[in-house]
């Protein structure tokens, strides 16, 4: 019984490793890139538009949600200045779930490092 086990959950492993291709690797870090260059251009609602529940938010919450990027965007800029460049540096994808690692690189030259996590909606990576 252990090694049919075993052997399921290598199974299991190497399916979930060949379904995560290189090009899920790229498509996923595009996809945060995509959104946080939204950001870094002041288009608040585009980028509320990648959350992966953006389409089933209220109009009020939507707005709130626009509000709050916007005021931490603020926050930012007074801080740190523009955000001068967004790079997507490592993932890890498990199944239609993924966190994207990304560098931002602010006016100041400082730089900080977040995590986030996306999903995959259809064929599409989307903020989660």
């Amino acid at each position: 019984m252990k090694h049919s086990s075993f052997f399921i959950l290598i199974v299991i492993l190497m399916t979930t490793l060949i379904s995560c291709s290189g090009d899920d690797h790229s498509r996923v870090r595009r996809a945060a890139e995509k959104s946080y260059a939204y950001l870094q251009k002041g288009k608040y609602e585009k980028f509320v538009s990648e959350i992966a529940y953006a389409d089933s938010m209220s109009e009020d919450y939507r707005a709130q949600m626009v509000d709050l990027v916007h005021e931490y965007t603020a926050y930012l800029q007074r801080q740190h200045g523009d955000m001068a460049d967004v790079t997507a540096i490592d993932d890890t994808i498990i199944g239609d779930q993924a966190h994207v690692y990304l560098q931002i690189t602010f006016a100041d030259s400082t730089s900080e490092e977040i995590g986030v996590p996306m999903v995959k909606v259809g064929k599409h990576w989307k903020m989660q």
